[in-house]
């Protein structure tokens, strides 16, 4: 279970940001109602992904390799192939987790763990680009238009204000979807996520759907 801990709290970082820019409300407003139009026609998503994670206690960086695929209205499964491989897949309310070591699939459900509740919430508002809804959580800056680059720091007495720091995101050029995520964590850990190769409303695998599977 330590790897959909780790899992879940990625998840909950794709949406945290701010700082460091003398933006108005009406610009962060305007900026963030275009994202969610640019955002509201995707219906599916898979794409490559790199995660280096900087580990403070350790002094060492961890890197990791995988394939993240995203399917309105509640389907995700995110499988990493290198150094070890494991996959986590999100149907509904059901959460199954494999891993090469054990080969056995384990399954948690989410209706009597308002937390696990929470973090799908907030996966499901990242993705679909509802950044607004997050304003109540988050402080959202602008800083950077070219790429489009956003800051979310999580506001005093707010959940994400326990476990993070600040989170800096950039779009891809389309502003359709993300080309990079950095997070620093409370703990001195630091998180950087690469997208790659991100195709968009393209058919996706049935198999996907199975945490024991080949799929890649």
């Amino acid at each position: 279970m330590k790897r959909f801990l780790i899992f879940i709290f990625t998840v909950i970082c794709l949406s945290w940001y701010a700082a460091y820019a003398d933006n108005s409300n009406r610009d962060i407003n305007s900026t963030l109602d275009n994202l969610e139009k640019k955002m509201s026609g995707i219906e599916s998503i898979q794409t490559d992904f790199v995660q280096e994670k900087d580990l403070a206690l350790f002094n060492e960086k961890l890197i990791l390799k995988g394939k993240v695929f995203i399917k309105k209205p509640m389907l995700l499964s995110w499988r990493v192939f290198t150094p070890m491989r494991y996959s986590i897949v999100i149907r509904g309310s059901t959460i199954s987790q494999w891993d090469e070591d054990t080969n056995k699939v384990q399954q948690v459900s989410m209706a009597s763990n308002p937390s696990f509740q929470a973090a799908i919430a907030q996966m499901q508002n990242w993705f679909s680009g509802a950044y607004k809804s997050m304003q109540s959580d988050y402080e959202i800056t602008l800083i950077k238009d070219n790429p489009l680059a956003l800051v979310f720091i999580p506001k005093a007495g707010s959940l994400p204000q326990n476990f993070i720091k600040r989170v800096e995101i950039v779009f891809q050029d389309d502003l359709r979807y993300l080309k990079e995520i950095s997070i620093s964590e409370k703990n001195g850990d630091h998180t950087r996520l690469k997208f790659m190769n991100t195709e968009i409303n393209q058919p996706i695998d049935a198999k996907t759907w199975e945490a024991k599977s080949s799929v890649r």
